[in-house]
């Protein structure tokens, strides 16, 4: 009974995040983006992926405004390294050809981080996508995705999140 109790204390957070907050965090070593990324690398949360959404982490490094600040392949690197850290999910079901979710998001591109969030079982979604992601959260910052809800927050609601509920 113990050791049950002793794996629920120490049961890690759920999480996906998003291309928005892994560029910054690959950026500067500052800010509350890295933070996401110290927790991982510390072992405290676990960040889901999907082949998916892994390809856009690997597309956007290559965007002409990313490489002005920082070379292919140290970006490159940067992202192996948040790979290695993560943990790839099957994509059992599939959002993608939801015209409502779809209407509710906009952006076709973030239908995958959805996907992952559903078929990972995520607590977090953790996004600067505030022209889509942010928006279709309800007032507790919480999205419900078929029978799977998870909270969607900026990194700095996360931290904040984080420590409360380790305190």
């Amino acid at each position: 009974m113990g050791e049950t109790r002793k794996k629920t204390k120490e049961a890690r957070f759920r999480v996906v995040i998003d291309t928005s907050v892994l560029i910054p965090a690959l950026l500067s070593p500052k800010g509350h983006a890295f933070e996401v990324l110290e927790l991982l690398f510390e072992g405290k949360i676990i960040n889901y992926y999907s082949t998916l959404t892994k390809a856009e982490y690997y597309e956007v490094i290559n965007y002409p405004k990313i490489l002005k600040k920082i070379p292919l392949d140290v970006a490159r690197e940067r992202v192996d390294v948040v790979v290695f850290y993560s943990k790839r999910v099957q994509i059992k079901r599939s959002f993608k050809k939801s015209k409502t979710l779809l209407e509710k998001v906009h952006d076709p591109k973030d239908i995958p981080f959805l996907d992952v969030a559903y078929n990972a079982k995520a607590d977090v979604l953790i996004t600067y996508d505030r022209k889509h992601l942010l928006k279709i959260r309800d007032r507790v910052k919480k999205f419900k995705l078929g029978r799977h809800e998870f909270y969607i927050l900026t990194p700095k609601e996360f931290i904040e999140f984080y420590k409360k509920k380790k305190a």
